[in-house]
């Protein structure tokens, strides 16, 4: 008996081995309209993700990850270009960029635009980390 459940644990983990070593998910995220089209994420503590960001406007947008204290400094600051900052991306009309970031606390997080007015109509979105 001990050897068959030492069998079965050897092909479950086996089974699940691509899994853990296939590198970060990738998320894609599409701004139109000034609203971000996956507006609700689920992720894991400790996992990657690849985002995949994707300006289908005709203006500027931002995405930035972070608490709702960081959102409002963000939605106070004039620094425009948030360009190779952990979590952060400015994209310009049209364009697709690319970040990673990793989550290494369970809980929620916000990502959003804090270009003139964006926040205030709704360009937001959640990341729900759960343990």
């Amino acid at each position: 008996m001990n050897v068959a459940r030492a069998v079965a644990a050897l092909l479950l983990g086996a089974a699940l081995l691509p899994a853990c070593t296939s590198g970060p998910r990738d998320i894609t995220v599409d701004m139109r309209f000034s609203h971000y089209t996956q507006a609700a994420i689920r992720v894991h503590k400790g996992e990657t993700v690849r985002f995949k960001l994707v300006n289908q406007d005709p203006i500027t947008h931002e995405f930035i990850i972070g608490d709702a204290a960081a959102q409002e400094a963000h939605e106070h600051s004039s620094n425009g270009d948030h360009n190779g900052k952990p979590g952060q991306a400015s994209l310009a009309p049209g364009e697709t960029r690319f970040i990673s970031f990793t989550f290494t606390t369970p809980g929620s997080l916000i990502f959003a635009c804090h270009r003139p007015g964006h926040y205030a109509y709704g360009m937001r979105g959640t990341i729900s980390i759960s343990a």
